[in-house]
């Protein structure tokens, strides 16, 4: 659809306005016309017949009084010669009767004489009556002559209103019409996201299309300015929302996602893939990194064994996430369509190799290892308290057995049960 098939229906009621009107105005003029002209061709022929029949009056009365036939003759031809006229008869008060029709033969048995007028002669000797005139009219030709006269000026009046009706559309449509679809077009053509204005001709500067115009560029110009700073508040608060959110789902320390980021990435991606994997390693040896070395060489082990986590991470998988849950604890959850436990015991044991790399730390160095518990589920179906149990089960049979290794939970299996208090205590000093 165009523009100017958008702004056409103002401009099509106004014409449409101006349609009726004129229309209405054509109807009373021909109602007018009509009438009358039947009228004038009416008088006309009533005219025209008098003067005929007063011309002729002294012949005709001639022609009685002496009864001739010649001269009657002539009087009738002389009438007949009219097409309003199509029979003509004398008639004298003695029974004298001279007639004459240009009628059909059909047409002359009936009497037809009782409509036509009558016109009276008098004696040329004396003055008295001596018969009438009478002349019968043929309405046939009179009204065809009268619509032929009608149609005439129908025909002048219609070609009046057809130039006045032309006039009018091409002036509304000069003056309403194009400045209107122009100010449609260019309005749409503004953006919100762009200051451009809506241009106006200059003979519309100072008429109600270029108030209209003043007005909209008015709009455009606060609406952009509110777009803006609009545009300016959203971003301000997307990025308050990503540092806070970023604050709320990130480790501090290393830059890892924490427990509240790693449940939020296996939410999402539940219906993205089949199975969820995790990997839940707890490094050893690393309290007594902490206890001889101090807590800040304990936070660059733990930044360092982030590192190495997330790089061989990304070697092996392109979609996971990795994450410290808090200590020395961390978490690798891994969506798949199917596990297949060669591939996940090769990722653990680089993880390990990874892991026992020694650490520099200025002029010292510092070595872990670590322990992997490996717990899967189906992801539609997943249970995180219960995947990260059963991980975390797993690894502590990793413990049990002298750490440095990894145990992929089965379902079914017999397992050790998680060590008391006590045990743990014992275990952090190994």
């Amino acid at each position: 659809m165009t523009d100017q098939t958008r702004t056409s229906p103002l401009v099509n009621r106004l014409l449409k306005m101006i349609s009726l009107c004129a229309l209405g105005y054509l109807l009373i003029i021909l109602a007018i016309i009509i009438p009358r002209g039947i009228q004038s061709v009416e008088q006309q022929k009533q005219e025209l017949e008098e003067k005929l029949a007063l011309s002729l009056s002294n012949s005709a009365a001639i022609a009685l009084y002496v009864n001739n036939y010649d001269i009657a003759s002539e009087v009738m031809d002389a009438l007949l010669l009219h097409k309003e006229i199509n029979a003509v008869k004398l008639a004298s008060v003695d029974g004298i009767v001279f007639e004459r029709t240009t009628m059909p033969t059909t047409y002359k048995e009936q009497n037809y004489w009782t409509d036509a007028n009558r016109y009276r002669l008098d004696s040329p000797v004396d003055g008295n009556l001596i018969g009438y005139l009478m002349i019968h009219e043929d309405h046939q030709v009179i009204r065809q002559q009268a619509i032929n006269q009608i149609l005439d000026q129908i025909a002048v009046v219609l070609i009046q209103f057809l130039v006045t009706f032309i006039a009018l559309i091409w002036i509304v449509r000069r003056l309403v019409g194009k400045p209107l679809t122009d100010l449609s077009q260019a309005l749409s053509e503004v953006r919100p996201d762009h200051d451009r204005k809506v241009a106006v001709a200059a003979e519309d500067h100072h008429n109600e299309i270029g108030l209209v115009a003043k007005s909209i560029n008015e709009f455009i110009d606060a609406s952009h300015q509110a777009l803006l700073r609009e545009r300016e508040l959203r971003q301000q608060i997307e990025r308050w929302e990503s540092y806070y959110r970023t604050i709320a789902e990130q480790d501090t320390l290393t830059g890892l996602k924490n427990r509240l980021g790693c449940e939020k990435f296996v939410l999402r991606k539940q219906r993205a893939s089949t199975t969820m994997v995790l990997l839940l390693i707890d490094l050893d040896g690393f309290k007594q990194v902490n206890d001889t070395l101090g807590h800040a060489a304990g936070d660059e082990v733990l930044r360092e064994i982030a590192k190495r986590f997330y790089a061989l991470a990304q070697t092996h998988f392109s979609d996971f996430v990795v994450g410290r849950l808090g200590g020395d604890e961390f978490a690798i959850y891994i969506p798949l369509d199917k596990f297949v436990a060669e591939s996940i015991e090769r990722f653990a044991a680089q993880l390990i190799e990874s892991s026992s790399e020694p650490i520099g730390l200025g002029q010292q160095s510092a070595q872990v290892g670590c322990s992997i518990g490996i717990s899967h589920m189906n992801s539609l179906h997943i249970d995180l308290e219960k995947l990260l149990l059963q991980a975390d089960k797993a690894m502590y049979w990793v413990k049990y057995r002298g750490k440095h290794g990894y145990h992929i939970y089965r379902m079914g299996e017999e397992i050790l049960p998680l060590p008391s208090t006590k045990e743990l205590k014992q275990d952090q000093f190994r």
